[in-house]
Parts: structure tokens; sequence; C-alpha cells
């Protein structure tokens, strides 16, 4: 996998992780759900009358439970690598 933009969402392949940026204006931690699949990101939120839903296919195996930093619209998602 190597790094990469998708529509407000950047991808860097770090030794034994994934850093996802994800851009969703307007939203809190609180408002943000992510369901992990074996090569898969799901990411879900609502802000108000706004939902974001991002599908993203990573490409390579990751495991464990993903890790959310940041607010006021800006996130980072930590994602162990297989």
């Amino acid at each position: 996998m190597q790094a990469g933009t998708l529509s407000g969402v950047d991808i860097f392949d770090k030794a034994d992780r994934l850093q996802v940026i994800v851009e969703l204006p307007g939203v809190h931690k609180d408002d943000i759900s992510v369901d992990l699949g074996s090569t898969t990101l799901d990411i879900v939120a609502r802000a108000g009358a706004r939902r974001y839903h991002r599908h993203i296919d990573l490409g390579i195996p990751v495991k464990g439970e993903p890790v959310i930093c940041g607010n006021n619209g800006i996130f980072e998602i930590i994602l162990g690598k297989v």
C-alpha cells in the first residue's frame, strides 16, 4: 500500500501500522463510528443534518482495535498491520 488521498482521506503506510487521516467538517470524536474489516475501513459520522460515510479498501490486512485521535473535523485513525 502506498500513501494516498481519497476525498479528504490520507493514508500513510508505516512499518507496523496504517495511519489514516480523515477530514470530517463539523464532526466531534463522539460522532464517529468505525468498522474494521480484514482489509477495509468504514467510517460513519453525523454532525447535525450532515452524514458522512467513507468506505476505504486498505489493500492490506489490518488487526486489532482502531485508535481514533483528534477533534474539530480532523481525525487520525491508527490501524495495526497483520
